[in-house]
C-alpha cells in the first residue's frame, strides 16, 4: 500500500485489480481510458511523460477516477490518502 503523490501506472493497475476486479486500462491517443467491469468509463487519465512505459500519474487524476467509478473508499485505503470531509470540499 504505497503512500505516494504520483503513483505509477502499474500501481494504479494493481489498485484496480483490488478495488474494481475486471476493470482495465486502454491507451488511446491522448489519454488512458479506464473501463470498469460495471460498464463505467473514465476517459481522463493522462498518458504521462512521453517515452515512459510505466508513467507517473498525478494523484488528483486517480482520486477523480475513483470517485467517478465509485470505489473511492477502496482507493483511499490502498494509496493511504486522507479522506476529505464534506465541509472541506469547495465544489
Amino acid at each position: 500500500m504505497p503512500s505516494i503523490a504520483q503513483p505509477k501506472l502499474s500501481a494504479i493497475e494493481a489498485m484496480l485489480e483490488k478495488c474494481s476486479p475486471g476493470a482495465r486500462i486502454v491507451a488511446k491517443k491522448h489519454h488512458f481510458w479506464v473501463l470498469d467491469s460495471k460498464g463505467g468509463i473514465y476517459r481522463g487519465l493522462p498518458l504521462g511523460k512521453h517515452g515512459k512505459k510505466d508513467p507517473e500519474i498525478e494523484l488528483g487524476h486517480v482520486r477523480k477516477m475513483s470517485r467517478h467509478l465509485g470505489f473511492e473508499d477502496c482507493a483511499q485505503r490502498y494509496f493511504g490518502w486522507p479522506k476529505k470531509d464534506v465541509d472541506d470540499e469547495t465544489r
